[in-house]
């Protein structure tokens, strides 16, 4: 007569739980279930940790790249050509899709910052100051609570004494201070190309003043961003009434591809085209990936190495109790009962596992999303700050189930070696 359930629920019970209560099989049989299931638990919590980590991480420079950068930008199909000033073209660009909440010119080109007897290279960005506070959110990134629009102002320089007043700009806080400068210094914008003069060939040089700074924690922005009005960019490049690019904003971010599609059936036969901010920034998109699905293998090598001690934990829980294997053969268990018996094990190891780990993980984590621990934040642009925590739940299932599934699978190997035992031969063998 087969066993019934019952009866595989109480040896379930005894071997798995009942054995903590035995002083004799504590150091055995226990310690049996006790490896295994850290084996587990270790593995899911790892996994848990690094990619909830990963992802705040990701997050953040996606936020940062989609603040300081806009989500599409509309350019010539030649690199570096200008587009003739035209408000009727952004009236028409921006009536194609319902997803554009806002679009703006922009103006952009290197430049080199010369402040006394230092000098810098920089990339000047030209832009609409009234247009680009909707289109871009760099706004939150800037000192002393400013905006854009005091880029439309001039102001006297308060490093120079009876100064003329200047045109405003805005630098990265990191660039400022290389060249030792202060909110009100002035400083020359110098041109990399020397244009013809009175006295022949020689750089244009444009006096500025500094209206502020930005901090995006973006190294590259910080080291190299200087924002002017568009008017400004356009005499300085002596560009004028024409667009290096328009910069849209849309509903939804990662939309960018396939509106891009849709505007460039538009687009393409004005010799313009969409670029998204996936293009722009497609080499640090595909290093990102590449290390998530790095982690991940690894993470999943260490659940697997867990899962191996289950196998070898039921192996040798086999070989200790063949005599009660085979007592309980001669009583009616059948050889698929015995497997199931110990697939049921692995089955239950794995998931004591993987809620331990996921108990584990979740406090790690609200520790590290909630105090600033210097070992891990210092490595970030705000080390003050507790680091950014993205919890993604398809991970989670991912992770639950698949250490549960290799859990079991693991399990398969002692439940074929139960079910070959020869209870004739060890019922025989005296002790």
């Amino acid at each position: 007569m087969p066993a019934n359930s019952k009866a595989i629920r109480f040896l379930l019970y005894r071997y798995l739980v009942s054995s903590w209560a035995s002083r004799t099989r504590r150091s055995a049989a226990a310690i049996g279930v006790l490896l295994p299931v850290l084996g587990v638990a270790i593995g899911v919590f790892a996994f848990t940790v690094v990619l909830s980590i990963m992802g705040g991480f990701v997050s953040n420079i996606k936020s940062h790249l989609l603040n300081m950068q806009a989500h599409i930008e509309i350019v010539s199909t030649e690199r570096g050509k200008q587009i003739p000033s035209n408000p009727e073209l952004m009236e028409k660009i921006k009536s194609l899709s319902t997803d554009i909440i806002s679009l703006s010119p922009y103006q952009s080109g290197d430049v080199i910052l010369q402040a006394g007897n230092k000098g810098q290279m920089a990339r000047l960005e030209g832009l609409d100051p009234y247009l680009a506070e909707n289109t871009l959110g760099i706004q939150k990134f800037l000192s002393n609570n400013i905006n854009l629009s005091v880029l439309n102002r001039k102001i006297p320089a308060e490093n120079i004494a009876n100064s003329n007043l200047f045109p405003t700009i805005i630098l990265g806080q990191d660039l400022m201070n290389q060249l030792d400068l202060n909110i009100g210094d002035s400083l020359t914008l110098v041109s990399t190309i020397p244009d013809e003069g009175p006295g022949g060939m020689a750089p244009i040089q444009f006096p500025v003043v500094i209206a502020g700074y930005v901090q995006s924690g973006n190294f590259s922005y910080n080291q190299k961003l200087v924002i002017s009005s568009l008017q400004v960019a356009n005499q300085f490049f002596q560009n004028e009434k024409s667009w290096l690019g328009l910069q849209l904003k849309l509903k939804e971010p990662t939309e960018a591809n396939k509106i891009s599609e849709k505007l460039n059936k538009f687009l393409h036969p004005m010799g313009l085209r969409a670029k998204p901010w996936t293009e722009t920034n497609s080499a640090l998109l595909k290093v990102l990936t590449l290390e998530r699905w790095g982690m991940s293998f690894v993470m999943i090598m260490i659940i697997l190495v867990g899962c191996f001690s289950i196998s070898t934990s039921l192996l040798l829980s086999i070989r200790r109790k063949s005599k009660e294997m085979a007592i309980l053969r001669s009583m009616g268990f059948e050889q698929f009962d015995l497997s199931k018996l110990f697939l049921w094990q692995g089955f239950l190891i794995g998931l004591a596992g993987v809620i331990l780990g996921l108990f584990l993980g979740g406090i790690c984590l609200y520790l590290i999303n909630t105090y600033p621990i210097p070992l891990i934040t210092n490595s970030y642009s705000n080390p003050n700050k507790p680091l950014t925590i993205l919890i993604n739940e398809i991970d989670l299932i991912f992770i639950s189930f698949g250490s549960i599934l290799l859990a079991m699978l693991a399990a398969v190997w002692p439940a074929i070696e139960v079910k070959n035992l020869d209870i004739i031969e060890v019922l025989s063998v005296r002790n």
